[in-house]
Protein backbone atom coordinates (compact mmCIF):
# COMPACT_ATOMS: atom_id res chain seq x y z
CA UNK A 1 0.00 0.00 0.00
CA UNK A 2 1.34 3.44 -0.92
CA UNK A 3 0.03 6.96 -0.43
CA UNK A 4 -0.21 9.40 -3.31
CA UNK A 5 -1.23 13.00 -3.49
CA UNK A 6 -4.85 13.28 -4.54
CA UNK A 7 -6.83 16.18 -6.00
CA UNK A 8 -5.88 19.61 -4.65
CA UNK A 9 -8.60 21.49 -2.73
CA UNK A 10 -7.49 24.96 -1.89
CA UNK A 11 -4.15 24.74 -0.12
CA UNK A 12 -4.65 21.20 1.27
CA UNK A 13 -3.77 18.00 -0.45
CA UNK A 14 -5.98 14.98 0.13
CA UNK A 15 -3.93 11.78 0.37
CA UNK A 16 -5.22 8.99 -1.84
CA UNK A 17 -4.31 5.37 -1.19
CA UNK A 18 -3.12 3.33 -4.13
CA UNK A 19 -2.34 -0.37 -4.28
CA UNK A 20 1.26 -1.41 -4.82
CA UNK A 21 1.76 -3.58 -7.89
CA UNK A 22 1.45 -7.29 -7.20
CA UNK A 23 4.17 -9.46 -8.65
CA UNK A 24 3.11 -12.61 -10.46
CA UNK A 25 3.21 -15.72 -8.30
CA UNK A 26 5.63 -17.39 -10.65
CA UNK A 27 8.15 -14.58 -10.26
CA UNK A 28 9.28 -15.92 -6.90
CA UNK A 29 9.86 -19.35 -8.49
CA UNK A 30 12.15 -18.17 -11.26
CA UNK A 31 15.27 -17.51 -9.22
CA UNK A 32 17.20 -20.17 -11.11
CA UNK A 33 16.36 -18.65 -14.48
CA UNK A 34 17.27 -15.13 -13.32
CA UNK A 35 20.82 -16.16 -12.48
CA UNK A 36 21.56 -14.91 -15.98
CA UNK A 37 18.65 -13.96 -18.22
CA UNK A 38 20.70 -14.04 -21.39
CA UNK A 39 22.94 -17.13 -21.29
CA UNK A 40 26.50 -16.57 -22.41
CA UNK A 41 28.65 -19.25 -23.98
CA UNK A 42 31.45 -19.11 -21.41
CA UNK A 43 29.05 -19.42 -18.47
CA UNK A 44 27.29 -22.36 -20.08
CA UNK A 45 30.55 -24.07 -21.03
CA UNK A 46 31.91 -23.67 -17.50
CA UNK A 47 28.71 -25.02 -16.01
CA UNK A 48 28.63 -28.05 -18.30
CA UNK A 49 32.31 -28.86 -17.72
CA UNK A 50 31.86 -28.63 -13.95
CA UNK A 51 28.74 -30.77 -14.10
CA UNK A 52 30.55 -33.36 -16.24
CA UNK A 53 33.39 -33.60 -13.71
CA UNK A 54 30.90 -34.29 -10.91
CA UNK A 55 28.99 -36.68 -13.15
CA UNK A 56 32.05 -38.78 -13.99
CA UNK A 57 33.19 -38.86 -10.36
CA UNK A 58 29.86 -40.00 -8.96
CA UNK A 59 29.27 -42.41 -11.84
CA UNK A 60 32.60 -44.14 -11.32
CA UNK A 61 32.00 -44.59 -7.59
CA UNK A 62 29.55 -47.37 -8.46
CA UNK A 63 32.40 -49.63 -9.60
CA UNK A 64 33.14 -50.40 -5.94
CA UNK A 65 29.94 -52.50 -5.64
CA UNK A 66 30.20 -55.30 -8.26
CA UNK A 67 28.46 -57.98 -6.17
CA UNK A 68 25.50 -55.76 -5.44
CA UNK A 69 25.37 -54.69 -9.09
CA UNK A 70 25.22 -58.32 -10.25
CA UNK A 71 22.45 -59.14 -7.77
CA UNK A 72 20.42 -56.12 -8.89
CA UNK A 73 20.88 -57.10 -12.53
CA UNK A 74 19.57 -60.59 -11.89
CA UNK A 75 16.61 -59.15 -9.97
CA UNK A 76 15.69 -56.86 -12.87
CA UNK A 77 16.00 -59.79 -15.28
CA UNK A 78 13.53 -61.81 -13.18
CA UNK A 79 11.12 -58.87 -12.94
CA UNK A 80 11.29 -58.38 -16.72
CA UNK A 81 10.47 -62.04 -17.29
CA UNK A 82 7.53 -61.96 -14.87
CA UNK A 83 6.13 -58.86 -16.58
CA UNK A 84 6.77 -60.35 -20.04
CA UNK A 85 8.95 -57.36 -20.91
CA UNK A 86 12.02 -59.44 -21.69
CA UNK A 87 12.56 -58.23 -25.25
CA UNK A 88 16.31 -58.00 -24.73
CA UNK A 89 17.07 -61.58 -25.82
CA UNK A 90 15.11 -61.21 -29.07
CA UNK A 91 16.81 -57.96 -30.06
CA UNK A 92 20.21 -59.25 -28.98
CA UNK A 93 19.87 -62.34 -31.16
CA UNK A 94 18.74 -60.18 -34.07
CA UNK A 95 21.95 -58.17 -33.95
CA UNK A 96 24.14 -61.23 -33.52
CA UNK A 97 22.58 -62.79 -36.64
CA UNK A 98 22.99 -59.60 -38.70
CA UNK A 99 26.53 -58.29 -38.52
CA UNK A 100 25.87 -55.13 -40.53
CA UNK A 101 23.02 -54.09 -38.23
CA UNK A 102 25.11 -54.93 -35.18
CA UNK A 103 27.95 -52.71 -36.39
CA UNK A 104 25.58 -49.77 -36.87
CA UNK A 105 24.10 -50.28 -33.42
CA UNK A 106 27.50 -50.78 -31.79
CA UNK A 107 29.01 -47.57 -33.13
CA UNK A 108 25.82 -45.69 -32.37
CA UNK A 109 25.97 -46.84 -28.75
CA UNK A 110 29.71 -46.29 -28.35
CA UNK A 111 30.33 -43.06 -30.25
CA UNK A 112 27.19 -41.23 -31.39
CA UNK A 113 25.06 -40.42 -28.36
CA UNK A 114 27.43 -37.95 -26.64
CA UNK A 115 28.27 -35.83 -29.73
CA UNK A 116 24.63 -35.79 -30.79
CA UNK A 117 23.44 -34.70 -27.34
CA UNK A 118 26.14 -32.02 -27.05
CA UNK A 119 25.52 -30.86 -30.61
CA UNK A 120 21.80 -30.53 -29.96
CA UNK A 121 22.47 -28.48 -26.83
CA UNK A 122 24.81 -26.17 -28.79
CA UNK A 123 22.22 -25.84 -31.58
CA UNK A 124 19.52 -24.83 -29.10
CA UNK A 125 21.91 -22.29 -27.57
CA UNK A 126 22.73 -20.61 -30.89
CA UNK A 127 19.39 -20.90 -32.66
CA UNK A 128 16.75 -21.02 -29.93
CA UNK A 129 18.23 -19.15 -27.02
CA UNK A 130 14.81 -18.00 -25.86
CA UNK A 131 14.09 -21.52 -24.58
CA UNK A 132 17.67 -22.60 -23.92
CA UNK A 133 17.68 -22.30 -20.13
CA UNK A 134 14.58 -24.42 -19.66
CA UNK A 135 15.74 -27.01 -22.17
CA UNK A 136 19.21 -27.14 -20.61
CA UNK A 137 17.71 -27.55 -17.15
CA UNK A 138 15.70 -30.53 -18.35
CA UNK A 139 18.94 -32.17 -19.53
CA UNK A 140 20.78 -31.39 -16.30
CA UNK A 141 17.86 -32.55 -14.18
CA UNK A 142 17.59 -35.77 -16.16
CA UNK A 143 21.29 -36.47 -15.75
CA UNK A 144 21.16 -35.71 -12.03
CA UNK A 145 18.29 -38.16 -11.56
CA UNK A 146 20.30 -40.72 -13.50
CA UNK A 147 23.27 -40.22 -11.19
CA UNK A 148 21.06 -40.79 -8.18
CA UNK A 149 19.86 -44.01 -9.78
CA UNK A 150 23.45 -45.18 -10.45
CA UNK A 151 24.44 -44.55 -6.85
CA UNK A 152 21.34 -45.94 -5.16
CA UNK A 153 20.83 -48.90 -7.51
CA UNK A 154 24.09 -50.04 -9.14
CA UNK A 155 23.24 -52.68 -11.70
CA UNK A 156 25.10 -54.92 -14.11
CA UNK A 157 23.84 -54.79 -17.71
CA UNK A 158 22.57 -57.98 -19.38
CA UNK A 159 25.90 -58.57 -21.16
CA UNK A 160 27.73 -58.94 -17.82
CA UNK A 161 25.27 -61.27 -16.10
CA UNK A 162 26.39 -64.83 -15.40
CA UNK A 163 25.07 -67.62 -17.61
CA UNK A 164 26.22 -66.35 -20.98
CA UNK A 165 22.69 -65.95 -22.37
CA UNK A 166 23.38 -62.44 -23.65
CA UNK A 167 26.14 -61.72 -26.15
CA UNK A 168 28.04 -58.46 -25.89
CA UNK A 169 27.86 -57.38 -29.52
CA UNK A 170 30.30 -54.53 -28.99
CA UNK A 171 33.00 -56.99 -27.92
CA UNK A 172 31.84 -59.78 -30.21
CA UNK A 173 32.25 -57.65 -33.34
CA UNK A 174 35.32 -55.81 -31.99
CA UNK A 175 33.87 -52.31 -32.13
CA UNK A 176 36.56 -49.63 -32.07
CA UNK A 177 36.55 -47.18 -29.17
CA UNK A 178 34.46 -49.38 -26.86
CA UNK A 179 35.05 -51.40 -23.69
CA UNK A 180 36.31 -54.16 -25.95
CA UNK A 181 39.56 -52.25 -25.46
CA UNK A 182 40.78 -52.90 -21.87
CA UNK A 183 41.92 -49.27 -21.53
CA UNK A 184 38.43 -48.03 -22.30
CA UNK A 185 36.83 -50.64 -20.05
CA UNK A 186 39.03 -49.64 -17.11
CA UNK A 187 38.00 -46.00 -17.46
CA UNK A 188 34.29 -46.74 -17.77
CA UNK A 189 31.76 -47.63 -15.11
CA UNK A 190 29.98 -50.63 -16.58
CA UNK A 191 27.53 -50.96 -13.68
CA UNK A 192 25.71 -47.66 -14.36
CA UNK A 193 22.80 -49.25 -16.18
CA UNK A 194 19.70 -48.17 -14.24
CA UNK A 195 18.34 -45.86 -15.54
CA UNK A 196 19.52 -45.77 -19.15
CA UNK A 197 20.86 -42.29 -19.78
CA UNK A 198 21.40 -43.32 -23.40
CA UNK A 199 17.62 -43.53 -23.76
CA UNK A 200 17.02 -40.46 -21.60
CA UNK A 201 19.39 -38.26 -23.60
CA UNK A 202 18.02 -39.64 -26.86
CA UNK A 203 14.50 -38.69 -25.80
CA UNK A 204 15.67 -35.21 -24.78
CA UNK A 205 17.41 -34.81 -28.14
CA UNK A 206 14.33 -36.04 -29.98
CA UNK A 207 12.08 -33.60 -28.14
CA UNK A 208 14.40 -30.71 -28.98
CA UNK A 209 14.39 -31.60 -32.66
CA UNK A 210 10.67 -32.22 -32.81
CA UNK A 211 9.59 -29.03 -31.04
CA UNK A 212 12.23 -26.63 -32.35
CA UNK A 213 13.29 -27.75 -35.83
CA UNK A 214 11.46 -26.47 -38.88
CA UNK A 215 12.48 -29.14 -41.35
CA UNK A 216 10.04 -32.04 -41.41
CA UNK A 217 12.78 -34.60 -41.96
CA UNK A 218 14.66 -33.37 -38.91
CA UNK A 219 11.49 -33.39 -36.84
CA UNK A 220 10.76 -36.92 -38.04
CA UNK A 221 14.26 -37.96 -37.01
CA UNK A 222 13.47 -36.52 -33.60
CA UNK A 223 10.58 -38.97 -33.29
CA UNK A 224 12.47 -42.00 -34.58
CA UNK A 225 15.77 -41.50 -32.79
CA UNK A 226 14.56 -42.28 -29.22
CA UNK A 227 12.80 -45.45 -30.42
CA UNK A 228 15.91 -46.56 -32.31
CA UNK A 229 18.03 -45.93 -29.21
CA UNK A 230 15.81 -48.19 -27.09
CA UNK A 231 16.33 -50.90 -29.70
CA UNK A 232 20.11 -50.29 -29.71
CA UNK A 233 20.61 -50.48 -25.95
CA UNK A 234 18.64 -53.73 -25.75
CA UNK A 235 20.14 -55.29 -28.87
CA UNK A 236 23.70 -54.64 -27.74
CA UNK A 237 22.80 -56.20 -24.33
CA UNK A 238 23.64 -53.00 -22.48
CA UNK A 239 20.23 -52.38 -20.95
CA UNK A 240 16.94 -53.98 -20.10
CA UNK A 241 13.71 -52.43 -21.32
CA UNK A 242 13.03 -51.44 -17.71
CA UNK A 243 16.25 -49.39 -17.76
CA UNK A 244 15.00 -47.55 -20.82
CA UNK A 245 11.62 -46.89 -19.21
CA UNK A 246 13.38 -45.56 -16.11
CA UNK A 247 15.41 -43.20 -18.29
CA UNK A 248 12.26 -41.96 -19.99
CA UNK A 249 10.72 -41.40 -16.56
CA UNK A 250 13.71 -39.23 -15.60
CA UNK A 251 13.04 -36.99 -18.60
CA UNK A 252 9.36 -36.79 -17.75
CA UNK A 253 10.01 -35.86 -14.13
CA UNK A 254 12.56 -33.22 -15.16
CA UNK A 255 10.06 -31.71 -17.60
CA UNK A 256 7.44 -31.52 -14.86
CA UNK A 257 9.87 -29.83 -12.46
CA UNK A 258 10.93 -27.27 -15.07
CA UNK A 259 7.28 -26.62 -15.95
CA UNK A 260 6.40 -25.99 -12.30
CA UNK A 261 9.41 -23.80 -11.53
CA UNK A 262 9.65 -21.83 -14.76
CA UNK A 263 5.91 -21.61 -15.32
CA UNK A 264 6.11 -22.74 -18.93
CA UNK A 265 6.54 -25.88 -20.99
CA UNK A 266 10.31 -26.43 -21.47
CA UNK A 267 10.12 -26.04 -25.25
CA UNK A 268 7.37 -23.39 -25.36
CA UNK A 269 8.37 -19.94 -26.68
CA UNK A 270 8.20 -17.04 -24.20
CA UNK A 271 4.86 -15.31 -23.87
CA UNK A 272 4.56 -12.00 -25.68
CA UNK A 273 5.86 -9.13 -23.59
CA UNK A 274 7.75 -11.28 -21.07
CA UNK A 275 11.44 -10.69 -20.45
CA UNK A 276 13.82 -12.89 -22.39
CA UNK A 277 15.37 -15.70 -20.36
Amino acid sequence: MSVDAGPQTGDAAVPVATEAPILPATATMRWWVRLHRVPTWWVELSLIVAFDVVYEHVRNMVRLQPTRAMDNGLDVLQISERLHLNLEMVTNKLLVDHRWLAQIANYDYSLLHLPLTAGTLAWVFWKHREVYLRVRNVLLGTTLLGLIGFYVFPMAPPRLLPGGEFIDTVVHFKTWGSWGDPKVADATNQFAAMPSLHCAWALWTGLCLFFLARNRIVRGFGLVYPVWTVFVVMGTANHFLLDALAGIACVGLSCVLVRVIAGRHPWAPPAAGTPRE
